[in-house]
């Protein structure tokens, strides 16, 4: 695999390949990192953080992540920023680079494996069950009748459609096999799902607050 480096930011969140990310960006260090990306190819990498803080070098992060593609950004008057992004490729840190203002990485990119016929029984019985908790939660006809059809993005919105554990959506972001994947996704959805229907607790599709996650 080549070998990239790569911008980071650590947070106390999973991306997934495919989702959107807004973010709002206000430290110094963040702000340089910004304008680094955008001169260069608006694109930077999104670790979630095992324990401890996002300062360099307090704060532990999980070696599989993901690049986050900078869709939109919305200066303010003041130097903070308003960003959009979207989940790309996965990826593995092979080296930590603490040298300079903000955190970077070698990294090597993954490569998602091809969908075939055998994976036709998982991919039916996940939408089935998104389907149904999607509706359950209120998400609408519209968005249930737009589901994707590629397995691999099915499998990324379920993930982010279920009310998860940091540690839970990790897991399902470090899975390789895309088979074990959809089966894994299905044993967590089904598990919300059943919780959902006891306990009538509502989740949502996005960030908690209007401008997203914040990076500082």
């Amino acid at each position: 695999m080549v070998s990239h480096t790569l911008p980071l930011f650590p947070l106390h969140v999973v991306l997934f390949p495919g989702r959107p990310l807004p973010l709002h960006v206000f430290e110094p260090r963040y702000r340089e990192l910004l304008d680094d990306c955008m001169a260069a190819d608006r694109r930077f990498g999104v670790v979630a953080i095992r324990y401890g803080r996002a300062e360099r070098g307090r704060a532990d992060v999980y070696s599989v992540g993901t690049v986050a593609e900078i869709v939109r950004v919305e200066r303010l008057d003041d130097g903070r920023s308003n960003i959009v992004t979207r989940g790309a490729e996965r990826f593995k840190i092979t080296q930590l680079l603490q040298d300079g203002p903000y955190l970077q990485a070698q990294v090597e990119l993954l490569e998602e494996e091809p969908a075939d016929a055998r994976l036709a029984p998982f991919v039916s019985l996940l939408r089935t069950h998104l389907e149904a908790y999607l509706q359950d939660i209120g998400a609408g006809e519209p968005l249930v009748g737009r589901l994707p059809a590629n397995p691999s993005a099915l499998a990324w919105l379920a993930a982010c459609a279920a009310e998860l554990q940091l540690s839970e959506q990790q897991l399902l972001l470090e899975i390789d096999s895309l088979a074990e994947r959809l089966r894994t996704t299905i044993r967590f959805l089904r598990r919300e799902h059943s919780l959902l229907r006891r306990l009538g607790h509502v989740t949502v599709l996005r960030p908690q607050g209007p401008a997203g996650a914040t990076l500082n």
